[in-house]
């Protein structure tokens, strides 16, 4: 039935309903109560909240119709009203860490583009390249970072984050940080060499079995926190208790954070003081260096052992403290987690692919590179290296699902009518959330062997928005430059040293997702010396 059939009927039924109600309650009782009038007036404010949202409903609609966009499918939900039904179908498959096969699940069997209820909020899930390029790109002013996605990250990275703000704010903190990751930054690895050569020191290389999560983990913290602070946590050498803090309370803020996100508004709002200590201590931590490094500027002392250090840089602006630790701490959330879990599903697919990693060992190992350090420039132009790293991304991108919030009522190209071809028109504060793990795993655009990792797809393959590993548009990740040529050299290095990497474990695919993605099991493999 549709929404103007709705209202027909409903009007009337309503005042029935009503005038019944008001003879009970009046004149056949004979001595209405003070509770029964007030009961009675319930009614009618319900009555009136029923009958406005069909005729906004209607209204909406009409608008529809006259811009040419089609209706949306509904998932149909047990629970019509919450949404429970999906919402711990979801968490199941969260917690047994499929829940990005639960999305691709949902696309598959309801659409590429459907409403659902979360926790009583509407929705819009899309796995539409057109509409992911249309609130990242076209229409980014329509969708800022806004309800689920703020919520996941605000405890941590707090208000003024890169990740966090929108508007001119977002902009005065990319003009900020934009700087640090220019192609002289990028390409100065003398840094991040000292990190890997520590790293590659503790593989065992008597074929035991160890996880190479864990040592990425260590070693993109050591490094990320040297590019950032100008002093290292060493967790790969010698960490200090404060340091070794410091890293559980980052990476339990980010899982709480992630789950108070999961809640919905109110109870996200409910206190949880472990969160809350968690975050507080590692903020103190990067204020300690902070202030180091705003004495050493003060008393002009304190040279460092390399020329760039992205304190230094960011203090030149004279940021206000607070706005300076939650810069800090967005670029290292990016820089540790998200590089090391993109490095990890590199060597998780080429443990299982020895014909890839000879292919890749034959690239590497015909670079003339006497010093054992390649440039940025011979990096980029190992092209099998490269199409690696792409093809390790496009199946375990290391954040798999985002969202945005419509600030206004807003037009999306693709998602309307029977076979889904036609705009659709959102209302304002409307959530949309899509997956790139399942955008890039499509057999429309990858093949029919979209799930199977071959590198060689990328020798011939183009695409623009069905591939997002680091976001796209205006708000393209800052550092993903940085990034890619971070897990460039560490596989160079990795196998100059080493000839194989076998994986270790026979379990399925699993992702554990939080903020960012993650392997819930490690990556557990063994190696073999060159």
């Amino acid at each position: 039935m549709d929404s103007l059939a709705q209202l027909a009927l409903s009007v009337p039924l309503s005042a029935w309903g009503l005038s019944r109600a008001y003879v009970w309650f009046a004149l056949e009782n004979g001595h209405g109560t003070l509770s029964s009038y007030l009961f009675f007036l319930a009614l009618i404010a319900l009555a009136a909240k029923w009958n406005l949202s069909l005729f906004t409903k209607y209204r909406f609609e009409c608008r529809s119709r006259a811009l040419g966009c089609g209706p949306v499918a509904v998932y149909p939900h047990k629970d019509p009203v919450l949404g429970l039904d999906s919402f711990f179908d979801g968490l199941r498959a969260l917690k047994s860490h499929r829940l990005l096969d639960f999305y691709a699940g949902r696309f598959a069997s309801h659409g590429n583009t459907h409403y659902s209820i979360a926790l009583g909020k509407w929705l819009v899930m899309t796995n539409e390249a057109e509409n992911i390029k249309t609130i990242l790109s076209t229409k980014i002013d329509d969708w800022p970072i806004a309800g689920p996605r703020l919520l996941g990250a605000l405890p941590v990275l707090g208000p003024n984050s890169i990740f966090t703000s929108n508007g001119e704010a977002w902009h005065r903190a990319r003009a900020l940080l934009k700087p640090s990751f220019v192609r002289d930054q990028v390409a100065d690895l003398e840094c991040f060499d000292r990190h890997i050569g520590n790293m590659l020191s503790k593989i065992p290389a008597d074929g035991a079995a160890f996880d190479m999560q864990k040592l990425l983990l260590d070693m993109t913290m050591d490094s990320s926190t040297d590019f950032l602070l100008g002093y290292s946590t060493n967790l790969l050498t010698k960490a200090s208790p404060e340091a070794e803090q410091f890293v559980r309370n980052f990476e339990y803020g980010s899982r709480e954070s992630a789950k108070k996100a999961r809640l919905g508004h109110m109870l996200y709002y409910l206190p949880h003081r472990e969160l809350q200590t968690a975050v507080d201590a590692l903020r103190e931590y990067v204020r300690f260096y902070l202030k180091r490094a705003m004495a050493e500027k003060a008393h002009q002392a304190g040279a460092r052992d390399r020329s760039y250090v992205f304190l230094d840089e960011l203090l030149k602006a004279d940021p206000p403290e607070d706005y300076t630790v939650d810069q800090i701490v967005s670029i290292l959330i990016a820089g540790r987690d998200t590089t090391a879990v993109a490095m990890t599903a590199v060597f998780y697919f080429l443990a299982r692919d020895s014909a890839a990693v000879d292919k890749l060992r034959a690239e590497i190992s015909s670079t003339s590179i006497s010093d054992e350090a390649p440039t940025w420039e011979q990096l980029k132009h190992m092209k099998y290296l490269n199409n690696v790293i792409k093809e390790a991304l496009r199946l375990f991108s290391p954040i798999g699902t985002n969202s945005r919030t419509s600030n206004k009522e807003t037009v999306l190209p693709r998602g309307g009518g029977k076979d889904g071809s036609q705009p659709i028109l959102v209302p304002k504060g409307t959530p949309v959330r899509w997956s790139s793990h399942v955008l890039q795993r499509s057999k429309e655009v990858y093949g029919p062997d979209a799930d199977e990792f071959r590198p060689e797809r990328w020798e011939d393959l183009r695409v623009s928005w069905q591939y997002i590993p680091f976001s796209g548009g205006p708000r393209i990740c800052p550092g993903q430059q940085f990034a890619l040529t971070q897990i460039a050299y560490t596989l160079f290095k990795f196998f100059r040293v080493f000839q194989a990497v076998e994986a270790r474990d026979s379990g399925p695919f699993l992702v554990q997702s939080s903020l960012t993605n993650s392997f819930p099991n490690g990556c557990l493999v063994s190696v073999t010396r060159a």
